[in-house]
């Protein structure tokens, strides 16, 4: 660990200023060691999505079968063919099994290269119907997640945390590489957590937990709903060591690390968890699926690894097949037949895979992170029991059956609505809102969760109103919309009634004037002292009414036109009139607390979270107000760029953030589960860099990489599920969320105030290599669907192909970032500003179609 006497020193070797703009941070000289710009960082290889030369083609070329009958087939591949049975191998496939799907005989075949695999569903009829990625290859290339870092700047946990500048963050900032998996998952040790099994239905009462080594968390004879741990009375519900050979277990120890855990298909709720025993050599592989329904039980899977002077005495009891690796294995299955396992299998990949398909095709040259976006989704829902809601990812500290108190979480709600919007899944998600809305908001407007245990900002109805917004933009459902208004103008009542009480008790001039109380955090708020003196007057729950007051009356003034409702067209004027007023109040209170603050806060440039935040040292900021308050405010998008730069200079200052990530202060912590609000603030800056930076870092440090698993609260490097407080390893859906918002973001960003829609403006430099292609489709915006894709015939040459539907509303600009860093010289449509090309909105008028080649 580098020591904080070492840190200046460091960061005057590689040039270090501020991870956000360059008028902020530490003014160091550059030194000649490493030139900003002129060196390349450590790099690890993605082993999760890594392909080795041939190997993705070998996975592609699927055999086609013929001749099916009792138990046996022709398999062929080229001019070769051969006569097979399930457990024999041709062209380093294996035949699984031969199923009936649907009425149709199904041979499934699995193959291995060195770090993944696939799973084919072939019929005689169709050919392949079915191709299942698989992210456990050979079992012998599973490791700990190394580290490469050869200028000596790495991620470690010291005994005791002391907040300072971000040395890893800068590091590599101030690269000649943009962040991505390889340099930044080189920097230190994986986080690594539980593999979920879930469906839809059940949510927590259902699901599954697997350890690293594949055994479950829950007990046998699981009990309804609550678990007690008792595993050493009644022994795990799922173990596959009692499916393993039982001859000498220590063969397949767990050893630390030595886990490769993944979900099947790269975001099924499907465990696939390879081990491996560096000692002896040997290991096996554990695949877990929970069919549907709200009392089904878990269906496994086992391949074992068999040592080699065991493959004899194996094969008179099992049979033994050779895989690719030239080791031998024996596949066990639990609960289940290979039969119905590949059938349950097939099942739940075609609803998921159909599901991103339809909804929002999506190809990047980082697999991996659009696997992550994805699979935030489905953990998502699947932690929901049907459409009752949840803050738990699965099973844990946060469960609530009945739901009640954390399981209502507001935040929690927002965002998982506003991920499946964003996603092209708002028709789903729209379900899910009304649900909550009719269940969880009183008759007088407030939140259930209000009621219980703690309180909420509530900056949280702007947010649902802000949603609510986006859904009728994405979709244009009056029906949808008119169902929901009555529960959202009781809600509007709600907040405003505080706005009106500041009017009341305060004169105009006055800095509290126009604000609105509440608690700024449901920590910090109490059932029993939710009143006017309670807590200051936090800008962040002003500005999010603002916005969802603007919001919603920018929403009913398209649906009046829509649907020539003389109502609609008056609670539009209505609301914009006070949104127009509100902003007026809060603006002139922001100015005058600016004016005050001391000299010391001035010079910094920081921003104020009250109106009595007017006197502080620079270099202090409170955990809350790094992790929550300043988040909030990002979020609501004021559209006063200093405001915000002001906040990300105070984390700054303070020392408080560690690769881009806010930390608690404390320790090397960052509370993850907020951590949307720095990703929408950093998208919004020129510099694409520091989004990028956070963004991977979320999905490398906050996460475990494979399964997803994602904490509360998350230690910096290393940590592990059951580290410190249940509360704080709980994997929730907002942390969990993170990679599905951000991956959004950097392909589609809509400005909250213009009518400018940004593509592609955080891909990193080598998705434009030679050879690269993003390509997006069915995007939806508030102007309309989007698609496109931009393919690199060179590193200096691209083809861009945009369709949206004639009178897209807005204009669009298209990122480039060449890998050379050089600026982008021509376009042959719209006009080149920096390394983007904007098409106004005008040039949608009458044309949907455009190809440019840009240059």
């Amino acid at each position: 660990m580098i020591q904080r006497r070492d840190f200046l020193k460091l960061l005057a070797s590689i040039g270090a200023g501020s991870a956000v703009h360059s008028g902020f941070g530490f003014a160091l000289e550059t030194s000649p060691g490493l030139r900003k710009g002129e060196y390349s960082p450590g790099r690890i290889p993605n082993e999760f999505s890594l392909f080795l030369p041939g190997e993705e083609d070998a996975l592609r070329s699927v055999p086609t079968v013929s001749g099916i009958q009792r138990g046996e087939l022709t398999a062929k591949a080229g001019t070769r063919s051969a006569a097979i049975r399930p457990g024999e191998m041709f062209d380093g496939w294996q035949l699984i099994t031969i199923s009936d799907i649907n009425g149709v005989t199904t041979a499934v075949f699995e193959k291995h290269v060195t770090h993944r695999g696939a799973i084919a569903y072939v019929t005689e009829q169709e050919g392949m119907i079915a191709w299942i990625p698989k992210f456990v290859g050979s079992l012998a290339k599973i490791r700990p997640r190394p580290t490469n870092t050869p200028h000596g700047v790495k991620l470690e946990r010291a005994a005791r945390y002391v907040p300072g500048p971000d040395v890893t963050g800068l590091y590599l900032l101030n690269s000649s590489e943009d962040p991505c998996y390889e340099n930044v998952a080189a920097l230190g040790a994986e986080y690594i957590g539980w593999t979920l099994v879930a469906n839809e239905q059940g949510g927590p009462k259902v699901c599954l937990y697997l350890e690293p080594d594949g055994k479950s968390r829950e007990i046998a004879g699981k009990p309804d709903g609550d678990g007690s741990w008792e595993q050493d009375q009644l022994g795990a519900y799922f173990d596959p060591a009692e499916l393993l050979s039982d001859e000498n277990p220590k063969v397949y120890e767990y050893t630390p690390g030595y886990s490769k855990r993944a979900l099947l298909g790269g975001y099924l709720p499907v465990a696939d968890i390879g081990v491996w025993n560096p000692q002896y050599q040997c290991g096996y592989e554990t695949m877990l699926l929970l069919p549907p329904g709200t009392d089904a039980k878990p269906l496994g899977r086992v391949r074992v690894m068999i040592p080699e002077d065991r493959a004899g005495a194996y094969s008179s009891m099992h049979a033994i097949a050779k895989d690719a690796d030239g080791r031998s294995y024996v596949d066990r299955y639990w609960n289940c037949s290979p039969e119905s396992f590949y059938a349950e299998l097939a099942g739940i990949w075609n609803r998921w895979s159909s599901l991103y398909e339809t909804a929002m095709q999506v190809r990047i040259p980082d697999e991996w992170l659009l696997n992550a976006a994805r699979a935030s989704i489905t953990l998502s829902r699947c932690s929901y029991r049907g459409l009752e809601p949840t803050y738990q990812i699965g099973e844990g500290a946060y469960t609530k059956i009945p739901e009640r108190s954390h399981a209502l979480f507001p935040v929690a709600e927002y965002e998982f609505i506003w991920a499946q919007q964003i996603w092209n899944l708002t028709d789903d998600a729209d379900a899910y809102y009304q649900y909550y809305l009719e269940k969880y908001v009183l008759p007088n407007g407030d939140f259930v969760y209000n009621t219980q245990d703690q309180v909420e900002a509530p900056l949280n109805v702007g947010v649902f109103l802000a949603n609510s917004a986006r859904s009728y933009d994405y979709s244009r459902n009056l029906d949808a919309l008119q169902k929901r208004l009555p529960i959202l103008d009781r809600m509007i009542a709600f907040v405003l009634r505080r706005y009106e009480y500041s009017k009341e008790i305060f004169s105009p001039g006055d800095r509290r004037y126009g604000l609105i109380y509440g608690s700024p955090e449901a920590d910090l708020g109490d059932p029993n002292n939710d009143f006017p003196k309670s807590h200051p007057l936090y800008y962040q729950n002003s500005a999010w009414i603002w916005r969802g007051l603007n919001e919603h009356a920018r929403c009913l003034a398209l649906a009046a036109q829509a649907g020539h409702d003389e109502s609609l067209i008056g609670a539009a004027t209505r609301y914009a009139g006070i949104a127009t007023e509100m902003r007026a109040n809060i603006q002139a209170s922001l100015e005058a607390t600016l004016s005050l603050r001391t000299p010391e806060m001035k010079a910094a440039g920081i921003s104020p979270f009250t109106p009595d935040d007017i006197h502080r040292r620079p270099t202090e900021l409170a955990s809350y107000e790094n992790h929550r308050f300043m988040q909030d405010w990002f979020l609501a998008d004021w559209g006063d760029p200093a405001l915000d730069l002001g906040h990300l200079k105070h984390r700054e200052l303070a020392g408080m953030q560690i690769l881009g990530l806010h930390t608690d202060g404390a320790e090397a912590r960052t509370s993850n589960f907020m951590d949307h609000g720095s990703l929408a603030v950093k998208i919004r800056q020129e510099d694409y860099r520091p989004f990028l930076l956070n963004l991977y870092a979320l999905v490398c440090y906050a996460a475990d990489s494979g399964n997803r698993y994602a904490p509360e609260d998350a230690l910096i490097p290393g940590s592990f599920a059951g580290e410190g407080n249940r509360y704080g390893w709980a994997s929730v859906i907002n942390s969990t969320l993170q990679p599905s918002v951000g991956l959004r973001w950097l392909l589609c960003y809509e400005e909250s105030d213009k009518d400018v829609c940004h593509l592609q403006k955080a891909a990193p430099k080598h998705w434009f290599a030679a050879g690269e292609t993003i390509a997006v489709a069915k995007c939806p915006t508030r102007f309309g669907p989007v698609s496109w894709s931009t393919r690199a015939i060179s590193d200096r040459q691209w083809k861009v192909m945009l369709d949206v539907p004639k009178g897209f509303t807005g204009d669009i600009i298209i990122h480039i970032h060449p890998r050379d860093g050089k600026p982008v010289q021509t376009a042959s449509v719209g006009t080149v500003v920096g390394n983007g090309i904007v098409i106004p909105r005008a040039t949608f008028g009458t044309r949907s179609h455009f190809e440019l080649d840009v240059s």
